[in-house]
């Protein structure tokens, strides 16, 4: 049943249709709309929480747990694996490498590359705030049994397979 906002949000969206090319599929709208709400509050909720008192940002995080699972990444590929912009890794690894919690190595034959790994001080900092961060897991998650959360699970990595067009605008058999 959704809440209040949503509901709003619905009915609003619905009048969207003539402007946007036809009638919009409330159902995808929903399922994106709660998706992104929950993301959204999920990301708050352990940045605030749980990585900021510890003194990580959620980007920083992202990228010092990438580079955990790894052992070592380029910059390149923490950026495409973690969600965080190329732009900003740079940056985060640099904040991550003054606290002394990552280190960064360029390439020998290619300089323009650099390599990042997690310090000792990186993983013992990364294995507190993970804590923390799967009792907020639990929590969250805890309201579905064990059936539930493996089809949500199935669903959210058959959603993660979709691989959207570079162009938003779609094309409509009538535009042709």
């Amino acid at each position: 049943m959704p809440d209040e906002f949503e509901a709003r949000a619905t009915e609003r969206v619905r009048e969207l249709g003539d402007d946007v090319g036809g009638e919009i599929d409330l159902d995808s709208f929903a399922a994106s709309f709660d998706l992104f709400r929950l993301a959204t509050r999920t990301i708050g909720d352990f940045d605030s929480e749980v990585h900021r008192p510890l003194g990580l940002s959620m980007a920083g995080f992202r990228v010092l747990f990438t580079v955990w699972v790894f052992g070592s990444l380029e910059v390149r590929d923490i950026a495409r694996l973690s969600g965080v912009s190329r732009a900003a890794v740079s940056g985060v690894v640099t904040t991550l490498e003054r606290d002394g919690l990552a280190l960064r190595q360029r390439d020998q034959a290619d300089g323009r590359l650099a390599s990042v790994r997690v310090t000792d001080a990186g993983a013992d900092k990364l294995r507190t705030a993970y804590g923390g961060q799967h009792r907020r897991e639990q929590q969250l998650f805890g309201v579905l049994d064990r059936t539930e959360l493996s089809a949500f699970t199935a669903t959210l990595r058959k959603l993660l397979r979709v691989r959207l067009d570079d162009d938003v605008e779609q094309d409509h058999p009538t535009d042709r």
